[in-house]
């Protein structure tokens, strides 16, 4: 967390205690009719400037430049209620994001891709502890690159699958991982290692030109929660965009269990991952939103 300076005006204080009531720290109190920091803010989220009616109070903690989208206008309104969305359009974005799986030759613009992370870091997190981190990968060769570190893990592990007397120890010492990857995921696995290897067709990314990998430094509260929130800020947002996106749920297994995957892409090993998503211009539009079985609600008393 970059360092935190709270100031408050008391020309422009009025005392109406609102920073006081909103501040989850409780760092402030009312002095003399005006505002006072009296003690340590540990979440940084901002709420009592946001909150304060006469504009007394300003946090200076990330830099201006944060939100200055360049792929899109931005929007100067000062809270949402100034530019209302509907919620029937926000349902339909929400509905036409696809995850997808053929995607044009077209590179996916830097300036976008960087926006999409400006985009992510709009979601809560824990503690506000912001420890999100996030590496670009912009070029289908590099992705490439990227799938084949991953083939080769899932080569390795389907060689140890296919060892029955190897499965059935590990299950005997408590360890059914691998009898349970055997069952479920080893046919498939082997099947897109094939489709790999002897002709070349990318079954992990499925011709993505760009990569977003989502992962945490150490210290956050939840950092899982916080980087699959970050994701999603980024599939919203890339469909609106007129992209495709995808979840590589392999890439992250191959990656925390191969960590030399991590290392060829200079993410220092510290940062624990979480998300990997598959971007680009999509082949084909689809004509109509997604349906979801019906859900059941358990009401509780």
């Amino acid at each position: 967390m970059q360092p935190l300076s709270i100031h408050i005006d008391p020309t422009r204080c009025n005392g109406c205690k609102i920073c006081v009531n909103i501040c989850p720290a409780r760092a402030f109190n009312v002095i003399d009719k005006k505002a006072v920091l009296t003690g340590s803010c540990s979440f940084a989220c901002d709420h009592c400037a946001a909150a304060c009616p006469q504009s007394a109070i300003s946090v200076e903690f990330v830099a201006s430049e944060t939100f200055d989208f360049t792929s899109s206008p931005n929007d100067q309104g000062q809270n949402s209620s100034d530019t209302p969305i509907s919620l029937p359009s926000l349902v339909l974005l929400m509905r036409s994001r696809r995850s997808c799986r053929l995607y044009q030759k077209k590179s996916v613009e830097k300036n976008i891709l960087e926006d999409l992370v400006k985009i992510a870091i709009t979601a809560p997190s824990g503690t506000n502890s912001q420890k999100w981190t996030f590496s670009i990968i912009d070029n289908r060769n590099r992705v490439i690159k990227f799938g084949a570190e991953i083939a080769a893990y899932f080569r390795k592990l389907n060689r140890q699958a296919e060892l029955a007397w190897l499965r059935k120890t590990l299950k005997f010492c408590g360890r059914p991982e691998l009898d349970f990857y055997f069952k479920e995921y080893f046919e498939s696995v082997n099947d897109g290692l094939n489709l790999w290897y002897e002709k070349g067709e990318d079954h992990l990314f499925h011709g993505a030109s760009a990569t977003i990998i989502i992962g945490a430094h150490p210290g956050a509260s939840c950092p899982q929660d916080d980087a699959l929130l970050a994701t999603q800020n980024i599939l919203l947002a890339a469909e609106n965009m007129g992209l495709g996106t995808c979840l590589i749920g392999f890439a992250v297994e191959a990656m925390r269990r191969d960590r030399k995957i991590q290392t060829t892409l200079n993410i220092p090993t510290h940062e624990k991952i979480y998300s990997v998503i598959a971007l680009g211009y999509p082949e084909i539009a689809f004509q109509r939103p997604t349906a979801r079985r019906k859900i059941n609600i358990n009401w509780v008393d």
